[in-house]
């Protein structure tokens, strides 16, 4: 279970994120919505620890998370809503790059190559692909390491149309069955309706539900 308490984050005196505590189970999707500046990316990045919180703390299972480089590597996935992959690899070095970065050893997993169709992709480089293409690695990195935690910052905003419903479709009959927890940040209601359990909205920085 990952649990949430207190997270607030301000820039240059002004408040982006007001103190946010939640909890999420395992096996469950929850939505967050909002309007662009809402500060829904900057609670993603804190829990991703891409930033640090001004106060707050992060639990996993239990116990505080906030710089756990393991639960980073092993056990939480991010998607951002930017693609960042390195140019000048090509997809199959990117793959293994991160790979390494978590330990783990031997091609990437088989299932995560097919769900994204990535295998004919392997030796083509970063910088040549489209920008769906690079959304399906960026989601690829997210899942190397069969994460117990996703976080999906608009994962389907730029994505080949074909891999939207392969992506749905997966996190609702294999991820989320199997004990996955997901945070799943979009502006498609339908997406959030079709995976969400519950949806909190941010206003100014504030959680309003």
């Amino acid at each position: 279970m990952l649990e949430v308490r207190q997270l607030c984050k301000s820039y240059g005196g002004r408040q982006v994120l007001a103190p946010a505590s939640f909890v999420l189970p395992p096996g469950q999707c929850l939505g967050l919505a909002g309007s662009n500046g809402s500060g829904k990316s900057t609670l993603l990045r804190l829990l991703a620890q891409i930033q640090r919180p001004d106060s707050g703390d992060v639990l996993f299972q239990g116990r505080s998370v906030l710089g756990d480089r393991h639960f980073l590597r092993r056990q939480l996935g991010y998607v951002p809503q930017s693609a960042e992959l390195a140019r000048e690899l090509t997809v199959g070095q990117q793959l293994d790059l991160w790979q390494r970065a978590c330990g783990l050893t031997g091609p990437p997993p088989p299932e995560v190559l097919e769900l994204l169709g990535l295998e004919p992709l392997q030796n083509k480089p970063i910088r040549s692909l489209s920008g769906g293409m690079a959304q399906r690695v960026s989601i690829a990195l997210a899942l190397l390491a069969r994460p117990q935690v996703l976080l999906m910052d608009e994962s389907t905003a730029g994505l080949d149309q074909d891999y939207v419903p392969r992506l749905l479709d997966w996190l609702e009959g294999v991820y989320l069955p199997g004990g996955g927890s997901v945070i799943w940040c979009s502006h498609h209601p339908a997406e959030l309706e079709r995976l969400c359990g519950a949806v909190l909205r941010l206003e100014d920085g504030k959680l309003v539900s």
